[in-house]
């Protein structure tokens, strides 16, 4: 769906605000043993996703930050194989071809602004939507966007002098991952608007399988029964 509204509406940025990659082979939570996928598997399904974004948006550019998600990676090395940590071919960027498929990539911990509104992955979860985006503009004290949570929100604040707004952005994946029962993620993703000295940030709910932007309906409702828990009455 996202891929469908992308060639329609032909951004002209697109920006990925991390943990697109799991790394889950290396990361710290017990493993499922009947789960056989291992890292080049993810990271081949990962490319093929970048890839097919880049089809669909072939003269958009593309920056994708570093979450901590793709953070694993670096950990791992710098703590199970030091050795091998200094290896330009074991970085994202050479796993993932960004030069290839012509991605910019900003490492963790490394925000970017366009015009007055700040681009992070993030760092703060709190417990409820909203209140995430609020902890970033207190770190920040700027208009900030931010990944990480996997939830949608948006925080504003005036003061005598101006108007500030924060927004978490949801996610694309899953919402029933083998680690966590029941996750408080909602899926969506977010439309920026720029002028020279304007933006404005518009946060789209993905629910039940569907959207909607400005009339249009992407996607189609489906019933999504859970499978989580069990009626026993």
């Amino acid at each position: 769906m996202v891929l469908k509204f992308i060639r329609e509406q032909r951004p002209g940025r697109i920006h990925i605000l991390g943990d697109g990659c799991d790394m889950f082979a290396i990361s710290r939570f017990d493993k499922d043993p009947a789960r056989k996928d291992n890292l080049q598997d993810e990271l081949d399904i990962v490319r093929n996703w970048l890839q097919e974004l880049r089809d669909a948006a072939p003269a958009a550019r593309i920056i994708y930050s570093e979450g901590n998600h793709e953070y694993r990676l670096k950990k791992y090395l710098m703590s199970e194989a030091k050795a091998l940590a200094g290896l330009r071919a074991l970085t994202l960027e050479k796993l993932l071809d960004f030069q290839k498929i012509r991605i910019r990539f900003q490492p963790q911990d490394r925000p970017y602004r366009i015009g007055h509104l700040l681009f992070t992955h993030g760092q703060f979860i709190s417990r409820w939507s909203a209140m995430s985006a609020k902890r970033h503009f207190e770190q920040y004290g700027c208009c900030v966007i931010h990944g990480h949570t996997h939830r949608l929100g948006a925080f504003y604040h005036s003061d005598i002098d101006s108007c500030y707004g924060a927004w978490e952005v949801g996610c694309l994946s899953t919402l029933t991952p083998d680690y966590v029962t029941a996750p408080d993620w909602q899926n969506g993703f977010a439309v920026v608007h720029h002028s020279n000295k304007f933006f404005s940030v518009e946060l789209v709910a993905i629910i039940k399988n569907q959207f909607w932007f400005r009339g249009r309906q992407y996607g189609r409702q489906r019933a999504t029964p859970s499978c989580i828990v069990e009626d026993l009455t």
